[in-house]
């Protein structure tokens, strides 16, 4: 009886969500990669290569087979007047190597309502500060710690997009959650009065160019309690999307602040504290140019610089990282893609700096 209730139940809910235009659009991809380096690196903290970020200088090549870089999502929306709509979006990363058998992991789960130029939206998404992603086939280290900062995290996000045909300023606003994941310290920000603030006002002009600044803040009260606000963790930056040419796209992004890696936002400097401010700089961009129907290239590179005062031997003083792409599609949902690149790490105090070649290549097919 209760499996009868629960099926007429779905058919009464479907049926009046296909009343009301219903549109759901499934997308993702299938990726198969072979990884090499030729010395060691960190992906996310951990000696391994599902995800190369960071040189170590250990003198040990390494090569592996995954496909845990697959994403699957779903997004659909219904209503006319007022829009409801959501999205989910799942892989099998996980940073502890490339194991045969992952669990789904959640990249982006939000519910969204929108009227008229509005939009709300609650659950995980995109950070507003440092928003876009690199153009690489190293998809899951994603120039973080290379100068991309911006994560994903459970927010409530407002959207404003003013009417306009040859010039629209959007502005962004986000009540975030601000403590790092599971294993890396929660609560050090839930005891805070106010959550992280992200904030971002863009332009898109020209039909398909866009230029935008952002800003967080976010303050931090360790455990145990205390009776007032230890340290806080502040940034601002920039970005652009500038499609200037089939030859010549231009992506990236330039940001600095302080205490950033304490809320989950990527940066080598590590995490801050009272009358211990960790400070950093970061600037990436890739070009993209697509020289012919079944042949793209792309060069990229990206910088963090640990700006922190007095810095000790023994800290990362900064990593640079440069790639190319040799993308070949063979069709319009399938391509092969080959990226060289070299990751450059400086410790400070060392007499020289780590590095190792990175490659990796990969079969997609996106649907």
């Amino acid at each position: 009886m209760k499996s009868l209730f629960t099926l007429l139940f779905s058919i009464i809910i479907g049926s009046s969500l296909f009343a009301q235009s219903l549109e759901l659009k499934p997308y993702g991809f299938i990726k198969g990669d072979a990884f090499y380096s030729s010395e060691g690196v960190l992906s996310f903290g951990n000696h391994n290569l599902s995800s190369p970020q960071v040189a170590t200088g250990l003198e040990e090549a390494a090569s592996g087979f995954t496909a845990k870089h697959t994403r699957f999502g779903l997004k659909g929306s219904y209503g006319d007047e007022i829009k409801v709509g959501g999205l989910v979006e799942l892989d099998f990363f996980s940073a502890n190597g490339f194991d045969s058998n992952v669990n789904p992991r959640i990249r982006l789960a939000y519910a969204s309502v929108a009227w008229d130029n509005f939009e709300l939206r609650f659950g995980q998404q995109w950070d507003i500060f440092s928003p876009l992603n690199a153009t690489t086939n190293n998809t899951n280290g994603n120039l973080w710690f290379a100068g991309n900062l911006g994560f994903r995290r459970g927010q409530i996000q407002a959207i404003y997009k003013f009417s306009g045909k040859e010039f629209q300023p959007i502005i962004q606003l986000a009540l975030a959650e601000g403590s790092r994941d599971a294993g890396a310290g929660l609560g050090e920000d839930n005891k805070a009065v106010i959550p992280m603030i992200q904030g971002r006002v863009s332009a898109k002009f020209l039909e398909n160019k866009v230029i935008g600044v952002y800003f967080v803040y976010a303050k931090h009260s360790p455990v145990p309690d205390t009776s007032d606000y230890d340290y806080n963790s502040s940034g601002f930056g920039a970005d652009f999307t500038l499609p200037l040419h089939q030859y010549f796209e231009l992506h990236g992004e330039a940001n600095m602040g302080t205490n950033l890696n304490n809320c989950n936002l990527f940066t080598i400097v590590g995490n801050g504290s009272k009358n211990n401010d960790r400070k950093n700089l970061g600037v990436w961009a890739n070009i993209t140019s697509k020289i012919a129907e079944h042949f793209q290239l792309v060069i990229g590179g990206g910088l963090d610089k640990n700006q922190t005062d007095d810095l000790a031997n023994g800290m990362i003083e900064q990593n640079f990282v440069l790639y190319g792409d040799l993308i070949f599609p063979v069709t319009k949902e399938f391509s092969i893609a080959l990226e060289i690149g070299n990751i450059m790490t400086s410790i400070k105090g060392a007499n020289e700096d780590n590095s190792s070649l990175i490659g990796i290549l990969s079969g997609k097919v996106n649907f």
